[in-house]
């Protein structure tokens, strides 16, 4: 019969939790297996794209973004295609947000990309509440006159009330105008306005007003 001491059964046991330490610290840590990732602002999109080495064990990409660098939220899951270029589009009205890719695999941890920093191009004048609103030309010439151009991506709004002020908030003109989804472009005659600064103000809604200024000049 062949006997173990309690200080060789303990040795073992010991080395074998350290082997199982290293070996979840370094899964836990492994790089992921993509070659080239890159984000970039496009006006108030940021786009993603990202290139894998085609390994057969990934299931999914799991594509995320953080505002501090912590805490990380999943936009969207992203199953493992035939060809191994992937690209992600997603709204950012936010002046900068961090993202990064998480790759899922059938039989190992899963493992993070690098983290990009995306400062938005999102520039558009009036923001209420949910949509993004701007407008042209601005300053306008008195002596061509003719329509105030107002832009806006809409998300769910269903109305959208615009006034003209004065800078003493004495209404000169209004117009209500309905919404639909995605990109709206409503055009508002002001060329009987005379040279001044005026306020346009704008609610979404009922939401609260939002103004910016413009100018009428020679």
């Amino acid at each position: 019969m062949r006997l173990f001491s309690t200080k060789n059964i303990l040795g073992e046991i010991k080395k074998g939790l350290s082997t199982l330490a290293l070996g979840l610290l370094v899964a836990g840590t492994a790089q992921a297996e993509i070659i080239d990732f890159q984000a970039h602002a496009n006006q108030c999109n940021t786009v993603l794209s990202w290139t894998s080495d085609g390994n057969p064990d990934i299931r999914s990409y799991e594509v995320q973004k953080s505002a501090d660098g912590i805490s990380f939220t999943t936009l969207t899951t992203i199953r493992r295609g035939n060809g191994n270029s992937y690209e992600f589009t997603t709204r950012q009205t936010e002046a900068q947000m961090r993202y990064r890719i998480i790759e899922n695999h059938d039989s190992t941890f899963p493992t993070a990309s690098t983290i990009r920093i995306v400062k938005s191009e999102c520039n558009t004048g009036i923001i209420i509440d949910t949509p993004a609103i701007g407008f042209y030309p601005n300053p306008m010439l008195a002596s061509i006159g003719g329509d105030l151009h107002i832009t806006l991506e809409n998300e769910g709004a269903k109305m959208l009330d615009i006034q003209i002020t004065d800078i003493t908030g004495r209404v000169i003109l209004k117009q209500n105008n309905e919404l639909h989804r995605g990109l709206n472009q409503i055009d508002m005659n002001v060329g009987e306005l005379a040279i001044g600064t005026y306020l346009i103000v704008t609610s979404a809604d009922g939401a609260a007003p939002k103004a910016n200024r413009f100018i009428v000049q020679k």
